[in-house]
C-alpha cells in the first residue's frame, strides 16, 4: 500500500514538474491573465499590425527599471544584481538577431555622463548612436524563497521596444514566471537530494540559468528581420575579464612607482576611473610614456565605453612615441565603434603594415568595409585573412556570409562548414549555433547544397558540447 501511495505521489509531481516546465504563449495583454495556472511560464505579447515596415535597424537596451529595493535584487553568493544579468542575458541574446546594437558599457557611459533619465532623453541617445529605437525592461516583482529542501525565484518582467522616432510601442512582451526546485522527502537519501537541489536553485550558475531562459522567452516572439549583408561584431568590446570591476577608491595608489606596477595593478581590477587616470599621468611625466601601459590603459577606457578619453590618451602618447600595431589596432577599433570609420581605416591599414602577418587585423578591416558596403574591398581583406589562417572562424563565417548574399551557395556551404568545424575545435559552441543556424538558411533555399550527413555531425558536436567541456 505504501508503494502504490509511494507511486501516486511520484506521477503527481511528475505531472506538476511537467505543468511548470511548459511555457504558454498569449498574444495580447498581460492585464487578462487568462491563464491562472501557477506552475506555468506565462508569457503575453503585442506585435505592431505594420511592424515590417517599421521594424528598426538597431537597438539600444536601457538599464533595467524597478519600483523594487535594489538590495533585494542581490542573489548568490557574490551579491550579483538580478536586473544586470539579465540586461546582459538579454543583450547576449539579441545580437543572434539580425538587428544592430550597441554595447551596454558604452550605453551606461553616455547615460552617466549626459544624466539621462527618462525616456526622452533615451530617445535622443538612440539618435546619437544612430539607432532607432529603445529596448525598455521593467520589473515588477522579483523575490526568492530558500526553505531548506525547497527553493524558488519568481519573478514578473515586461520589456518594449519602442521606436525613437514618435515612441511608438513596436513590440512588447510580459513574463511571470517561477522557478522552483526542491522536494519532499520519501527517503533519507531523496533529503540530501532535495536540500542539494533547492540550494543549488540560488547558487549564481542557477541564476545565470533563469535570466538565459528568461531572455530566451521574451525574445521567441520578437521576429528576426530577413537576412541582410552582415554587419558582424568584432568583439571590441571583449576583454580577458569578465567584467570590468570599479571601486570608489585607489587604495593602494602609492605602491604605482613604475610602469611595471601600474600593469599590475590595472590587471586587479582595482581602481576608479578618475583616480587611475590621475597616476597614469603622473607616471608618464615621472617615468616617461610606456607602450603597453598606454595599451592596458586605453583598452580598459574603451572597454568601459570611455571611447573619447580612450583616443585622447593614444593622441597624446603618438605626440611623445611611436605606437606599434597593437595600439594602432585599439585607435581603430575604438573609431569605428565611434563610427568614424576613415580614421578606423587608416589606423587598421597601420596596424596590418606593422604586423602584415595578423588575420585579425584583416578580418577587422574587412568587416569595416562591409559596414561601408564595399564588398569588394571586404571580400580582399578576408581573402588576405585566409591566406594568414585558413581556419580563422570570423574570415570564414563572413566570407561565407559574403556569398550567401551573391547567392553563390555552395561556396558559402563550404566557409559556413569550415567556420563550424574551427568552432567546434576551439570549444566555441556559440559560434558553432550561429553556423548551424546559417547552414538551416540556407538548406531552406537551396536543399542539395547542404549535406545532411555533415549537418547531422555538426548537430551532435552541438548536442555534445557537455561531455567536451
Amino acid at each position: 500500500m505504501y508503494i502504490l501511495m509511494n507511486k501516486l505521489y511520484i506521477l503527481i509531481l511528475s505531472y506538476f514538474f511537467l505543468q511548470a516546465c511548459s511555457t504558454k504563449y498569449v498574444e495580447g495583454n498581460k492585464k487578462f491573465k487568462e491563464y491562472n495556472n501557477p506552475l506555468q511560464s506565462k508569457v503575453y505579447y503585442n506585435l505592431s499590425k505594420d511592424y515590417n515596415k517599421k521594424a528598426p535597424k538597431c537597438i539600444i537596451i536601457i538599464p533595467i527599471k524597478s519600483d523594487i529595493n535594489k538590495k533585494d535584487f542581490f542573489v548568490g553568493l557574490h551579491n550579483i544584481g538580478i536586473d544586470k544579468i539579465i540586461r546582459k542575458s538579454i543583450y547576449a541574446h539579441l545580437s543572434s538577431y539580425n538587428y544592430r546594437d550597441v554595447e551596454l558599457n558604452r550605453i551606461d557611459y553616455l547615460i552617466k555622463k549626459n544624466k539621462y533619465h527618462d525616456l526622452d532623453a533615451f530617445n535622443l541617445l538612440s539618435k546619437e548612436l544612430d539607432c532607432d529605437s529603445v529596448l525598455e525592461i521593467e520589473i515588477n516583482n522579483f523575490s526568492y524563497t530558500y526553505l531548506g529542501l525547497y527553493s524558488s525565484i519568481n519573478i514578473d518582467i515586461d520589456i518594449r521596444l519602442i521606436s525613437s522616432n514618435n515612441n511608438e510601442v513596436l513590440w512588447e512582451a510580459s513574463l511571470i514566471d517561477t522557478k522552483a526546485k526542491g522536494s519532499f522527502p520519501l527517503s533519507p537519501f531523496s533529503i540530501a537530494s532535495g536540500l542539494y537541489s533547492a540550494t543549488n536553485n540560488l547558487k549564481e550558475e542557477s541564476i545565470y540559468a533563469v535570466a538565459d531562459n528568461i531572455s530566451r522567452k521574451l525574445l521567441k516572439t520578437l521576429p528576426d528581420p530577413q537576412f541582410k549583408l552582415v554587419e558582424d561584431n568584432l568583439d571590441f568590446n571583449n576583454s580577458s575579464r569578465d567584467e570590468i570591476k570599479i571601486v570608489k577608491k585607489i587604495s593602494n595608489s602609492k605602491l604605482i612607482e613604475n610602469h611595471k606596477s601600474f600593469q599590475e595593478f590595472v590587471t586587479k581590477d582595482n581602481y576608479n576611473m578618475d583616480e587611475l587616470d590621475k597616476v597614469y599621468i603622473k607616471l608618464n611625466t615621472s617615468k616617461g610614456p610606456n607602450k603597453k601601459s598606454t595599451y592596458m590603459y586605453s583598452e580598459l577606457l574603451f572597454v568601459n565605453g570611455y571611447y573619447e578619453k580612450a583616443v585622447e590618451t593614444i593622441s597624446n602618447f603618438e605626440l611623445l612615441e611611436k605606437p606599434n600595431a597593437n595600439i594602432n589596432f585599439l585607435k581603430g577599433k575604438i573609431f569605428y565603434n565611434m563610427k568614424k570609420y576613415k580614421e578606423a581605416e587608416r589606423n587598421f591599414i597601420l596596424a596590418i603594415n606593422k604586423n602584415p602577418e595578423s588575420a585579425i587585423y584583416y578580418n577587422s578591416l574587412g568587416v569595416l568595409y562591409i559596414k561601408q558596403n564595399k564588398v569588394p574591398l571586404a571580400n580582399a581583406a578576408f581573402t588576405e585573412a585566409l591566406k594568414k589562417a585558413p581556419n580563422n572562424m570570423q574570415a570564414n563565417k563572413i566570407m561565407g556570409i559574403i556569398n550567401f548574399n551573391l547567392k553563390n551557395f555552395t561556396e558559402a556551404v563550404f566557409y559556413f562548414s569550415n567556420s563550424a568545424i574551427t568552432s567546434y575545435e576551439n570549444n566555441d559552441y556559440e559560434n558553432l549555433a550561429k553556423n548551424i543556424i546559417l547552414l538551416e538558411k540556407i538548406k531552406k533555399i537551396d536543399p542539395n547544397s547542404v549535406d545532411a550527413e555533415i549537418m547531422g555531425k555538426f548537430y551532435f558536436a552541438l548536442e555534445g558540447r557537455k561531455e567536451k567541456k
